[in-house]
């Protein structure tokens, strides 16, 4: 049966004939256009090849603006590769969900990839890949944190798959040992910790020479469209915020605030106007930052994620110059 340009068969789901078809047929590309067209047609079934992005990447790197067409032997290579690989119709299984499934991750600095698989009794077989291009920020953590991220990111979007289920991930970093049996994790590490901790799983290591497909995904990782940000500093559906972000946050705010009236004044203000607004340009910016965390703590406590007491909260109020001040105007009321 086809769907959606997938022949769903007893052994897994393939390509389907006629857009194989296409692909083999495609002419060799005499403009960036054709090139574009092609990358887009095979890139439709990247999930079923392990290091796509790192195979085309001849091909592509002739759509980066500025660069004069030249099509030569690495672009004929790759683009005979690509129709050579695609019609073996490479399979992917589906998973069984009365067996474990097995995540393998790795990561550079380039990128994290993960390949998700299951052993039904003919050896580990995919269920599916994936891999993602860092973002600049991303790219400056250690080599410990990107393999710890890795892992986060990889559970997260296979979480339909592994939530509630006992699955091995393997790994070619003891980091993500360590980040599982440390005291005292801080930072992202610690939020890191908290969203594992929702899973049930084993570690499994295995030196990087061993670990092919995950190394090849990470390090010609699928750019993201569209797709949230997930570089770990905040995760986006992380619930947990503590009242000393809320403080440095709204300082922040503050003082960017403070910067922008003082690089661009305003033209026919007198001073104190000037200083009403930007006091009213202060207090909605802490106002709603503070009035955010107050709903996330709410949301967290019900989840039972974490938990604020009075004192606490109190004592870190009174730390803020920030929130002493809209309390006393009475901007903002505990």
């Amino acid at each position: 049966m086809e769907y959606l340009g997938h022949d769903l068969t007893p052994d897994g789901i393939q390509p389907t004939d006629r857009l194989i078809k296409a692909i083999v047929d495609f002419p060799r590309p005499e403009d960036d256009v054709q090139v574009r067209r092609f990358v887009a047609l095979a890139g439709y079934y990247r999930r079923f090849v392990p290091d796509f992005v790192a195979k085309m990447s001849p091909p592509t790197s002739l759509l980066r603006k500025g660069t004069e067409w030249a099509w030569s032997a690495p672009q004929e290579e790759a683009f005979t590769w690509a129709k050579a690989w695609l019609s073996q119709k490479p399979v992917l299984i589906y998973p069984d969900y009365r067996l474990p499934f097995k995540l393998t991750t790795d990561a550079s600095k380039t990128g994290l990839g993960a390949v998700l698989s299951q052993d039904q009794g003919h050896g580990d077989q995919p269920v599916a890949y994936a891999s993602k291009v860092n973002r600049p920020t991303v790219s400056n953590y250690s080599i410990s944190e990107l393999e710890c991220l890795a892992v986060v990111w990889a559970v997260r979007l296979f979480r339909p798959h592994l939530y509630g289920r006992r699955f091995s991930i393997v790994t070619d970093h003891i980091a993500l040992k360590w980040l599982m049996t440390a005291k005292e994790p801080a930072g992202r590490l610690h939020r890191w910790s908290l969203t594992l901790q929702e899973y049930d799983f084993d570690i499994q290591y295995r030196p990087g020479k061993e670990n092919h497909v995950a190394d090849a995904l990470s390090r010609g990782p699928v750019p993201m469209t569209g797709e949230r940000a997930d570089d770990g500093d905040r995760p986006a559906d992380d619930p947990v915020i503590g009242l000393q972000d809320v403080r440095s946050v709204t300082e922040e705010k503050v003082a960017v605030v403070n910067m922008q009236y003082a690089a661009e004044p305003m033209h026919g203000s007198t001073p104190e106007k000037q200083s009403d607004e930007i006091d009213a340009d202060v207090d909605g910016a802490a106002r709603s930052v503070i009035q955010a965390a107050a709903v996330r703590r709410v949301e967290a406590a019900e989840l039972g994620v974490v938990q604020f007491t009075d004192d606490g909260i109190k004592r870190e109020q009174d730390a803020s110059v920030m929130v002493r001040s809209l309390l006393r105007r009475g901007a903002y009321r505990s």
